[in-house]
């Protein structure tokens, strides 16, 4: 075969969800158990994190010009993530990692040719803006952690075992960091597949030999890139897992 690995988004490519707001919610829920009734200084600040969330939200349907990922980490690291035990924000999400719910949002038509390929001998990872022991977990919880032997995401930082807040290092960095995570595993981008699904991923479809749109992507960029970069889109899973064998 022509290309040497396969590299993927993870957000809107191997799972249903746009952003990270689900993990950072489920974090918040329970943190709101655990202080009702004898931290009311603590629900006070959830409560106010969800009011901006929800103005955000109408913004966001107005068309307002906003960095909504950017505003919604801001918002989950003042209000509510800044201070918490890592251990907390650990057994958090590995509890949201095993809900039926979680499975049923990660997009198997895109896993299982990858697993597939994985399993023929390709070398596989991530590059996403998602937190990157949240994906492990999901993909643990799923039986699909051996799928990638390498990936760069998102992480908390953090001080003394207590978080500080997660960081956005990816968003807007993508097609930078690809071709570093490139040079340090001596990969000729010419013969690197990458699977994206928005506008965040278009610098590294303009670096990578084999450009493909997942499935989830509108139809409108799906067309726009398949002119502008040459990427593949897939019609379905068989369609998929014949172009990752052919090439």
């Amino acid at each position: 075969m022509a290309y040497d690995a396969i590299i993927c988004d993870w957000n809107g490519t191997i799972i249903k969800d746009r952003d990270e707001k689900p993990v950072l919610e489920n974090i918040a829920v329970d943190l709101f158990k655990v202080s009702t009734p004898w931290h009311p200084f603590r629900m006070t600040r959830i409560l106010k994190a969800r009011r901006e969330l929800e103005a955000l939200y109408r913004e966001r349907h107005r068309g307002t010009e906003v960095d909504f990922v950017t505003e919604i980490f801001r918002i989950y690291n003042e209000r509510i993530i800044k201070g918490l035990p890592m251990s907390f924000i650990r057994r958090s999400v590995e509890k949201y990692a095993t809900k039926q719910q979680t499975r049923d949002k990660l997009e198997y038509r895109v896993l299982r040719p990858i697993d597939e390929r994985h399993r023929a001998g390709k070398p596989t990872g991530f590059l996403s803006a998602g937190y990157g022991y949240g994906i492990q977990m999901i993909l643990k919880a799923t039986g699909y952690e051996h799928c990638f032997d390498f990936h760069e995401a998102n992480s908390f930082k953090e001080r003394g075992g207590r978080a500080i807040g997660i960081e956005l290092n990816i968003y807007k960095n993508k097609p930078q960091l690809l071709l570093k995570l490139l040079r340090g595993r001596n990969m000729d981008k010419s013969r690197v597949v990458y699977l994206g699904d928005s506008e965040d991923d278009a610098g590294c479809f303009e670096i990578v030999g084999y450009p493909v749109v997942a499935f989830l992507a509108p139809e409108e960029l799906k067309e726009r890139y398949a002119q502008q970069y040459k990427a593949f889109v897939p019609r379905d899973e068989e369609d998929l897992a014949k172009y990752l064998q052919s090439i």
